[in-house]
């Protein structure tokens, strides 16, 4: 999809849809902002005010002929009360129009909003917001269908956003931001809806590598005989009763022509392909879904890929241990004991709390290069689910300032987390009789005991966030951001705390 700006009257803008934005004032949409629309235009909206079908609730949507415009469609959009806007309100309310737009057939559309009434927001923001929602609702979850796109709609190829001219480059700026991290959104997306059986840990890499190839990163894969000398029990002890070996992913990216020392970020995230349970095996009810158990390594891979194209001054360091947990006979058993690269044994008491595992390694790994900050992504625990729902992610950080940049993304980014405890009573939980520690505690606090667990793989006076996002990986029901299935969850929120700890001094 491509953006572009124009300080032109709406009306006067020859394309398939004009989307007319409205906010709510009184119970009625706000037509104060419009008043200076051709007189036809101004009719239609003005008998607007008269339906009880439109009053410009968020989202809301009303077509209307082009009369007095040289577009064939004009469509109202509801923004709800100016004083009630919010960056998700702009999202949801842009998904709908997009939906819409693909509905009717516009292959070009123009968006104009009510600039008089949003004063209170920053510009780039707003846009940004816009851009992020049309783009998101247009996901195609159905790539697998042999008619793919032969009995549907195009999406809109081109969008125009009208603004004054003062304004237009906060619109430039706003777009490309937007267009940016809807595409990291995106590819998150893609890779966790992605079948197993196209998507083993081998095509989890090889998408690594083609990332790193466009973005410009550097990409090194690992695989059984390197991982067996780095001492990875955890990653081969997983990958071990599947037929497709284990891979160990490190994408690296620094900023050309760096004046200065730039903090190394490492993001880490979980690339389990498919998680049966192994030997502890899961209920076949909904185990399909476990596809998506790789949603922390597409997060950390679509964050960086937003963090390159906004040009991050930051190094970054991402780690991806890919796996398949099968219950082959090969498999590891409860009650074996592995050794980790860290030189600690673990118990393995359930073989479905494997995540775990294969992040231990990975996180020792990056602790090795003395990284300023590390964020763990995974899809740990359904411990966390119950606990927060599917709307909320579970963050446990041992650092004021990184807590707090995750904490303000996720408002940002409608990303949203929540703070959980790390505390030693939970180290207490895991501790194992015969070896160092086991990978599960007691009945209760199961978020809480794995992420102390992986804890004990993270060095002291590392700065370091692991985000739990079991629960908002996933959706149930289509939306107005997009399909049922995966949500992307991940890639913006920590793109944007990656920009908020370069921007000021969090140490």
């Amino acid at each position: 999809m491509h953006w572009t700006t124009g300080t032109g009257r709406p009306e006067r803008e020859k394309t398939d849809l004009i989307v007319l934005a409205l906010t709510r004032l009184r119970e009625k949409p706000d037509l104060k902002p419009w008043r200076d629309l051709a007189p036809d235009l101004r009719r239609q909206l003005a008998d607007l005010t008269t339906l009880d079908a439109f009053t410009a609730q968020a989202e809301q949507l009303h077509l209307l002929a082009g009369g007095g415009a040289r577009a064939p469609w004009i469509l109202a959009l509801g923004l709800g009360p100016a004083d009630e806007l919010s960056p998700q309100t702009l999202r949801c309310a842009l998904g709908a129009a997009s939906q819409k737009a693909r509905t009717l057939g516009a292959k070009t559309c123009a968006l104009a909003l009510p600039w008089e009434a949003l004063r209170g927001l920053e510009t780039d923001a707003i846009v940004r917001c816009c851009v992020e929602g049309a783009e998101m609702a247009l996901f195609d979850a159905g790539s697998c269908k042999a008619h793919t796109g032969r009995d549907r709609k195009p999406s809109p190829r081109t969008w125009k956003i009208l603004a004054p001219a003062a304004l237009q480059p906060a619109v430039a700026e706003g777009a490309a931001a937007g267009a940016d991290y809807a595409e990291g959104c995106l590819f998150a997306r893609d890779l966790v809806n992605r079948p197993a059986n196209l998507l083993g840990p081998r095509e989890l890499a090889a998408e690594a590598r083609a990332l790193a190839r466009r973005e410009g990163m550097s990409c090194t894969v690992m695989g059984v005989a390197q991982l067996r000398r780095l001492g990875m029990g955890g990653v081969l002890g997983v990958g071990q009763g599947s037929e497709r070996p284990p891979q160990f992913v490190v994408l690296e990216y620094a900023p050309r022509g760096a004046r200065k020392r730039l903090p190394l970020i490492a993001l880490v995230g979980k690339g389990v392909t498919f998680d049966t349970g192994g030997i502890s095996i899961k209920p076949a009810t909904d185990m399909h879904e476990m596809k998506g158990d790789m949603g922390g390594a597409a997060a950390v891979m679509g964050a960086a890929l937003i963090a390159v194209r906004r040009g991050l001054q930051a190094r970054l360091l991402v780690v991806v241990p890919a796996v398949e947990n099968m219950p082959d006979g090969g498999a590891i058993r409860p009650g074996d004991v592995l050794t980790m690269a860290s030189g600690k044994t673990v118990e393995v008491l359930n073989t479905d709390a494997e995540g775990r595992l294969i992040l231990a390694d990975a996180l020792h790994f990056a602790c090795r290069r003395k990284p300023d900050f590390v964020i763990d992504a995974a899809t740990l625990t359904g411990a966390c689910v119950v606990a927060l729902g599917d709307e909320f992610a579970g963050l446990f950080c041992n650092h004021a300032g990184l807590g707090g940049a995750l904490d303000r993304a996720g408002g940002e980014t409608f990303e949203r987390v929540w703070p959980m405890p790390l505390v030693k009573e939970h180290h207490k939980l895991i501790e194992s009789g015969i070896a160092d520690l086991q990978n599960i505690g007691g009945r209760y606090g199961g978020a809480c005991t794995a992420a102390a667990f992986l804890a004990e793989f993270v060095d002291d006076e590392t700065a370091w966030a692991h985000l739990d996002i079991a629960g908002p990986a996933w959706v149930g029901k289509p939306g107005p951001l997009g399909p049922k299935g995966a949500t992307g969850y991940g890639a913006r929120l920590i793109a944007r705390a990656l920009e908020i700890l370069t921007e000021r001094d969090v140490g």
